[in-house]
């Protein structure tokens, strides 16, 4: 009964403070592109990412100055294309053949899928002279068109069994700026992954991530005394700090596994972060982040994506597993010297994945006393089901903030991650591995350098 009460108490709790600052009720429209991003893809071939049109109108109902709800009506078309790759193998022979003969074709398939889309989020504003935005929730998808290639349409009855209907996650994060008193232009990324799979006899979902650009318009125009308190709540508030950020990363996985070692991979990495102050200089910084992680292979392995031991190589691989993910930490900054410029700051985070792939190129030679046969094998495979869905680890960084322009800073930092989960996934591989096994682990480390600019 406690636990309902104080539910209750804290709903109330935003209405109320929602009626202080006047609840807006605003509308707009959107247009842009989406990028297709198949998830739940099956080994072999590539799924190329491809462009597609999405637009749609939403209408916001601010709960106060930060916080709201949005729902509206989308419309998109996502399309899919699938290279079936048939690898290069060359023969030598001494009697026959005088030169190496190639062998290689490649086939394309195409899927396309339109959907009509309601969308229920929740809001977060940051208010500046330009408004960050962020929005989570979840997605209905209705089938309104599909077609589908040659391969689909005469396998498994996969025409008949299409599915009507999906439910699955938005993640977006935008700017808006100010065309007047009740219009503003917007610019949102988001990212949306569907839930269930769409067709029988294949582990597929949807996935794309959206790019558009739109104009909203406030339906309730603050009063004058509002914007007084506004202004009073933004002259309490300036020392509160948002840094947007990007940079770049190394991740590696430390794990060896009978001498043989994962290599590092370079990605990005991009996103914000809220600095709220707290006492003596201290102040406590919560941030939302876009990186890839992984790690690198160039030796010789029956897998693609991971070291066996006691492995039997097939073989000779150059690959890069790549994942992405949405990182979430809390951090406790603290300032070092008199100037506070120089800082540290440490704490928790939660990652999560949003996708995973195998790249690169394998080779395999196979020799007799008649003939030598090389087959080269390129790898694009999505190995979702081979990292887990979540991560959780901690954080250290150590930065230095440069004044440049009034309130404004330029912020350089270093930050370096771990992440005490095993992130590998064995069980999706079919069969008991062995616990002893230090090839089914994997834990990411990540050093990051980022560059951003600091406004209240």
């Amino acid at each position: 009964m406690k636990k309902y009460n104080a539910i209750i108490s804290f709903v109330l709790i935003i209405f109320c403070y929602s009626v202080g600052y006047s609840q807006k009720i605003t509308t707009g429209i959107y247009s842009g592109v989406n990028f297709s991003d198949i998830q739940g893809q099956d080994f072999g071939g590539k799924w190329e990412s491809k462009p597609g049109p999405v637009q749609g109108i939403y209408l916001n109902w601010s709960l106060g100055r930060s916080f709201g709800l949005q729902t509206g009506l989308g419309f998109s078309t996502v399309y899919y294309e699938h290279r079936t790759t048939y690898n290069p193998v060359f023969y030598i022979t001494p009697s026959y053949y005088n030169d190496m003969m190639p062998v290689y074709y490649q086939t394309i398939d195409k899927m396309d899928f339109s959907f009509m889309r309601l969308p229920l989020l929740l809001t977060v504003s940051i208010p500046s002279s330009i408004q960050f935005n962020m929005k989570a929730g979840v997605v209905f998808s209705f089938l309104t068109d599909h077609s589908l290639g040659s391969y689909y349409n005469y396998s498994y009855s996969v025409a008949d069994n299409i599915k009507k209907n999906d439910f699955g996650y938005l993640f977006s994060s935008g700017i808006s700026y100010p065309l007047g008193d009740r219009f503003r232009a917007t610019l949102n990324v988001s990212y949306l992954t569907g839930r269930k799979k769409f067709m029988d006899y294949s582990n597929m979902k949807h996935g794309s991530s959206e790019y558009t650009l739109g104009i909203e318009y406030e339906f309730l125009k603050k009063n004058k005394t509002l914007k007084n308190q506004n202004q009073e709540s933004d002259s309490a508030s300036k020392r509160v700090t948002i840094t947007y950020y990007g940079g770049l990363n190394v991740s590696w996985n430390p794990q060896r596994v009978d001498g043989k070692k994962y290599l590092p991979l370079a990605g990005p990495a991009l996103g914000f972060s809220v600095n709220i102050p707290l006492s003596h200089g201290s102040s406590f910084i919560s941030r939302v982040s876009f990186v890839r992680r992984g790690y690198s292979m160039k030796d010789s392995s029956s897998f693609f994506y991971r070291y066996l031991k006691d492995d039997k190589p097939v073989y000779a691989v150059n690959t890069k597993v790549q994942a992405d993910y949405a990182i979430i930490p809390i951090l406790i900054n603290i300032p070092l010297g008199k100037s506070q410029k120089l800082y540290f700051n440490t704490g928790p985070w939660l990652g999560l994945r949003l996708n995973a792939r195998n790249t690169g190129v394998a080779y395999n030679v196979n020799h007799s006393e008649s003939s030598y046969t090389m087959q080269e094998t390129i790898i694009y495979d999505d190995i979702e089901k081979f990292i887990k869905a979540n991560d959780v680890g901690w954080a250290f960084g150590c930065g230095v903030s440069v004044p440049v322009v009034k309130n404004y800073k330029v912020d350089i930092s270093l930050q370096y991650s771990i992440s005490f989960k095993d992130d590998f996934n064995s069980s999706a591989e079919g069969y008991m591995q062995n616990n002893s096994d230090p090839g089914s682990v994997i834990r990411f480390r990540t050093i990051s350098l980022l560059l951003g600019i600091k406004i209240p």
